[in-house]
């Protein structure tokens, strides 16, 4: 049985530390676009794996560390349950496509 799709913004994330790629990723941050609009969609399988099977969700969730007050505007959503491995989460997923389609879309940017 497939689980019902979540999705509810979440607090800020802080990485748990700073890795290598997250350090080298932390000085760049800079060049990413400031009138940028992002929108972090990622998974929890719900496994007790806090992963997509291949993201960690800590790992994911750190794009939001490095942009959140850099960018126009960010937002992040989980997708839980077995639609929420790494490779499923855009195929026939209904909630994934309305929510890129919606915020593709939408004039302000914000997604409902």
């Amino acid at each position: 049985m497939t689980d019902l799709i979540s999705c509810s913004p979440l607090p800020m994330a802080s990485p748990p530390s700073f890795g290598q790629s997250l350090k080298k990723l932390w000085r760049l941050r800079n060049n990413f676009p400031a009138q940028a609009h992002v929108l972090n969609i990622y998974g929890n399988l719900q496994d007790g794996s806090h992963s997509d099977g291949v993201i960690t969700m800590p790992s994911a969730r750190s794009l939001g560390y490095l942009l959140k007050n850099r960018v126009a505007s960010y937002q992040e959503y989980q997708v839980q349950g077995p639609t929420a491995q790494h490779s499923k989460l855009h195929e026939n997923n209904p909630f994934v496509d309305d929510a890129l389609i919606d915020y593709l879309w939408r004039k302000d940017g914000k997604f409902k």
